[in-house]
């Protein structure tokens, strides 16, 4: 059988989705029509719960374009690739001059996702809940139920999920993970306050390049890796560029920047 190739959405609407997302979406409807039914067959206040999961989606979309952040980059894209924005799904493309594009499709879809998992969310608790006998228990025991079970794992979430970041192979591969190594276990960056560190870019200078960014090193080549340190609640916190010899193997510097303008500058 020959496979089946789906035109692409119409310009403008989808920068990353395509039909196969559109048909992925309806089973998303279907689960959300589910998740509905069993709500209001809970409480009274299914409606509220239903449409608060919905604003909460919407502005979690929304937040997610400015929380997660891949610029344009050439990490596994050498002639030069733009950047994109959003989680759990891509909302935003980021052009190579920085200006952010955002198509109705691809923020819907990340809208529809996170309603869904909001739902499924409060499903969880509501069933916890019940087993823990909410009704019956004191303040402290409420409060320590929703420490534990609600607010921690959301905290904790980068622990446990990869944020997007460019998808890279071989060399650069290792590089970026000589780099996250050196900055786990040398430089202790990660710890107690930054959860996760994810890939940026990757540059190789070469020749008077390499020159130009250490000076007192003779070799001439030389790597730096660009790394996004989030905190808890996936809140990004700081970049970290990581300079690598010749090699690719040894950390000979870091060098602590802000979020905002080029990790190269």
């Amino acid at each position: 059988m020959f496979p089946v190739e789906f035109p692409a959405l119409p310009a403008g609407w989808a920068n990353f989705a395509g039909w196969l997302d559109l048909l992925a979406a309806l089973g998303g409807l279907v689960a959300v029509t589910f998740l509905i039914i069993w709500w209001r067959q809970q409480t009274v206040q299914w409606f509220r719960i239903v449409v608060g999961a919905l604003l909460a989606a919407l502005l979690l979309t929304i937040f997610s374009t400015q929380l997660f952040v891949i610029p344009p980059h050439v990490a596994g894209c050498p002639t030069g690739c733009p950047g994109r924005s959003g989680y759990p799904l891509p909302v935003g493309l980021i052009d190579m001059s920085g200006v952010l594009h955002v198509a109705p499709i691809d923020f819907a879809l990340d809208w529809l996702l996170l309603w869904l998992l909001l739902l499924t969310a409060g499903m969880l608790w509501r069933l916890l809940a019940v087993g823990f006998q909410w009704w019956k228990r004191s303040l402290w025991m409420k409060t320590l139920f929703v420490l534990l079970l609600a607010i921690l794992p959301w905290a904790l979430a980068p622990r446990f999920l990869a944020p997007p970041q460019p998808q890279i192979s071989g060399e650069e591969l290792r590089l970026a993970n000589n780099a996250r190594r050196s900055a786990e276990f040398t430089y202790r960056i990660t710890g107690p306050w930054v959860q996760r560190l994810a890939l940026e870019d990757i540059r190789i200078f070469r020749g008077a390049q390499g020159e130009g960014v250490i000076a007192s090193q003779e070799q001439r080549a030389i790597s730096q890796v660009c790394l996004r340190g989030y905190t808890y609640f996936f809140i990004p916190w700081q970049r970290y560029r990581i300079t690598l010899d010749a090699t690719g193997t040894t950390a000979l510097s870091l060098t602590e920047l802000g979020l905002d303008g080029s990790c190269w500058e």
